[in-house]
């Protein structure tokens, strides 16, 4: 039995978007370990026959201390396991654990969820993490992109076999999960019209044109909501949201374990993030028959047709934000619920998980020599 490993730097992401992919791995045949965080819902996971290894990370950090820490980790785990494929997600995983696979003799595979902040500038921290990418992928099997945005800036810096790119639809989405009948079973409609934006609560998921956003369009259409759902991950927004909450300009929903909950209330999903991977909460917006409002960038676009199934605004801009809002409000109920409809049928055709779950299949079969099942 080829034994697979799978290495994360967050347990929840890793359950919420990883699982199918775990659960075929079990049923085709391979001994699947994976590695990540502490998180409650594992238990499912290691419930149908998984291997779990708890691993500690700084995500955000820069600690090159704590990194030989994490190295160290990685090590441990590998030569615990011996696997004949090791798959890493996201920038830390990608890096060390795919140096230490280079290094035993072990393929290995590549998951970009996304190019980080760090890599939106051009500075030296920058130009040290390209050059870690450069030897950490030298050798990859596969390395999965999830917008073609993040792949032409790898192939422009080099980075990797560009023969071995591929380009799959985010994590993909839940279709029977997130459903539009739930928005009926889970809760009650609120009144007028609500807007929500689920993020990490920082300025790079386009928290301050969202919240600018809310305080012009409250003003002028006071029947509509502006809702926020989200963990504080730079706590400068705490004062100022609650002072929005006070006024009544927003609502702080705080976070939540099954977001299709408050997405149920919901008439627009609005994400004016200055940068992605592949956003989940667009793609589990539409799939609940949602509109989405967001930027017209890689990792967010892909998600939506202008006009059709929500609208784009530009990146760093309330006015744009406060046009695509003012567009929204001015549609009728029917015209919204077709919007809703397509966007559903987006997901669908693009971007069903079960599509990109047989992507990875496929390469982890052909990089381990097994027949395709």
């Amino acid at each position: 039995m080829k034994k697979i490993l799978l290495i994360s730097n967050n347990g929840n992401g890793f359950y919420n978007f990883k699982r199918e992919l775990v659960t075929r791995l079990l049923e085709i045949g391979y001994e699947v370990h994976f590695a990540t965080p502490a998180y409650k819902k594992l238990v499912d996971i290691i419930a149908e026959g998984a291997h779990f290894h708890e691993i500690f990370i700084d995500r955000r950090g820069t600690n090159i201390f704590k990194d030989l820490g994490l190295l160290r980790q990685f090590r441990r785990i590998i030569k615990e396991v011996r696997p004949d494929i090791m798959i890493a997600h996201t920038i830390k995983p990608n890096i060390y654990a795919s140096i230490l696979s280079k290094r035993y003799g072990i393929p290995y595979m590549n998951n970009i969820t996304g190019l980080g902040s760090a890599l939106q500038r051009n500075d030296k921290a920058a130009r040290l993490l390209r050059m870690l990418y450069r030897v950490s992928l030298s050798n990859s099997q596969s390395i999965f992109f999830e917008n073609a945005g993040n792949r032409n800036y790898f192939e422009r810096y080099k980075i990797g076999n560009a023969g071995r790119y591929v380009v799959v639809p985010g994590a993909g989405v839940n279709i029977d999960l997130f459903n539009p009948s739930l928005k009926s079973e889970l809760s009650k409609k609120l009144n007028g019209t609500v807007f929500l934006f689920i993020a990490r609560i920082m300025r790079e998921k386009g928290t301050e044109e969202y919240l600018e956003a809310a305080q012009y369009i409250k003003k002028k259409y006071l029947s509509a909501t502006f809702q926020v759902l989200g963990p504080y991950e730079e706590t400068v927004y705490m004062e100022k949201i609650k002072e929005m909450e006070s006024t009544g300009t927003v609502e702080f929903l705080g976070t939540s374990e099954d977001t299709r909950t408050e997405m149920s209330r919901a008439d627009c999903i609005v994400l004016p993030s200055y940068h992605e991977g592949m956003s989940n909460v667009l793609l589990e917006g539409a799939a609940m028959g949602l509109p989405l409002i967001t930027t017209d960038i890689p990792g967010c676009r892909e998600a939506v047709c202008d006009g059709m199934t929500g609208f784009l605004c530009k990146t760093k801009s309330s006015e744009s934000l406060i046009n695509a809002l003012e567009r929204f409000l001015s549609l009728s109920p029917s015209e919204r619920l077709e919007m809703g409809v397509q966007g559903r049928e987006k997901m669908i055709k693009e971007f069903d998980r079960r599509l990109v779950v047989d992507r990875y299949v496929k390469a982890i079969q052909e990089a381990t020599g097994e027949p395709n099942l």
